[in-house]
């Protein structure tokens, strides 16, 4: 079934086409750069020998990838909603138009009404050429008075009535104009109908806007100039790609809020699978032991890629952290015993976190400050 639009002359016009949340939740994990009650240190360094101090109470974290069925999920289903957000967006501000295929023939006027001449039905069928040549959409006109509503329940299917019975194609047009003169009163009634294959050149925006366009000027003007003024207003516009600005805009809308989605899921496998090769080099800075106290400290940083060797253990407890074992450095050597490290301090020069007691940068030899910044 094609598109019906019409009006009369005490209403406005208006068109018509005919055709045929679930909420859920899950667990979270917390994580920070500094300690917390609770959180498991997963402390690693990148690739790039970059130190991230991180905690948090997902004590998997480290053990394994950043990608998991989970993760793959998530992305498809953003990726999919993305693309069906967008499809329906853009199917209703993008209009791919071309031209139809209509026979010529049905380019004529019927005037059973007897208000054109032969000098207006000569203008009318010049501007229906016009719009055959465009779009390849032909267009009939058919005039009649107000006896069809003794026969017809509206004018909309009175003028489906005489569009088949012309012709079953699916690419043409009929304006159906009727017309009474009441004791000096002219009334008059209009639809005009396409076809389902004029979607292929017409728009339905082009559509309403000659509806629009036929109903204002029919108040100050007469039938011919009426149908001129309509259609020079929507031609350049028939079987044209035509993209609304407001498509432009929502697009960038739409794909600055999906990119939120994609950086925090990749970004999170990014840091998992850092996180991953650093623990799978060094499985001992793997610990499992959570922060249990109400005050704790940093953990100490790891000796991975310092220039300094030795043996060492280390026990926390409530006040702290204390070491005991061998530490060699440069040419010095000796016995470390009851190291408190209760505080850090991070380097200015490489942005990694030192020991307490210690006065200078291991990773980098910078001196370090006393209020440890």
């Amino acid at each position: 079934m094609g598109r019906h639009g019409g009006g009369s002359r005490s209403g406005g016009s208006s068109g018509s086409r005919s055709s045929g949340g679930s909420r859920r939740g899950g667990s979270s994990s917390r994580s920070s750069s500094t300690p917390f009650r609770g959180g498991y240190n997963r402390s690693y360094y990148d690739r790039r020998g970059r130190y991230h101090s991180y905690y948090t109470t997902n004590r998997s974290f480290g053990t394994r990838g950043g990608w998991s069925a989970g993760i793959v999920v998530a992305l498809i289903f953003v990726t999919v909603h993305m693309c069906m957000m967008l499809a329906g967006m853009l199917s209703t501000s993008v209009f791919l138009g071309k031209k139809v295929d209509g026979d010529v023939n049905r380019i004529f006027i019927e005037d059973r009404a007897n208000i054109l001449n032969s000098t207006q039905e000569k203008e009318i069928i010049e501007l229906f050429e016009k719009v055959y040549d465009k779009s390849g959409m032909p267009v009939t006109l058919y005039t009649d008075d107000f006896s069809w509503k003794s026969n017809y329940y509206s004018l909309e299917a009175y003028s489906e009535e005489l569009y088949y019975k012309i012709s079953f194609d699916e690419d043409a047009m009929l304006i159906l104009f009727t017309t009474e003169d009441l004791d000096g009163f002219v009334d008059w009634e209009y639809d005009m109908y396409c076809g389902d294959d004029t979607i292929k050149c017409f728009s339905d925006e082009s559509f309403d806007q000659l509806l629009e366009n036929f109903q204002k000027a029919m108040s100050r003007q007469d039938l011919t100039e009426a149908l001129d003024y309509a259609w020079n207003s929507v031609i350049a516009d028939l079987a044209e790609v035509k993209i609304g600005s407001e498509a432009v805009i929502t697009t960038i809308i739409l794909l600055a809020f999906y990119s939120i989605f994609y950086i925090a899921i990749f970004s999170g496998v990014k840091k998992q699978n850092e996180a991953y090769r650093y623990f799978r080099n060094n499985p001992g800075e793997l610990s499992s032991d959570t922060w249990s106290s109400e005050v704790v400290s940093p953990n100490p940083v790891p000796s991975y890629g310092y220039p300094s060797s030795g043996n060492s253990t280390s026990e926390y407890s409530s006040t702290g952290y204390s070491s005991t074992g061998n530490s060699v450095s440069g040419t010095s050597s000796g016995n470390v015993t009851s190291m408190n490290r209760m505080y850090s301090k991070t380097c200015n020069f490489c942005g990694i976190s030192n020991d307490g007691t210690e006065q200078v940068c291991s990773f980098c030899g910078a001196l370090l400050n006393e209020n440890g910044k």
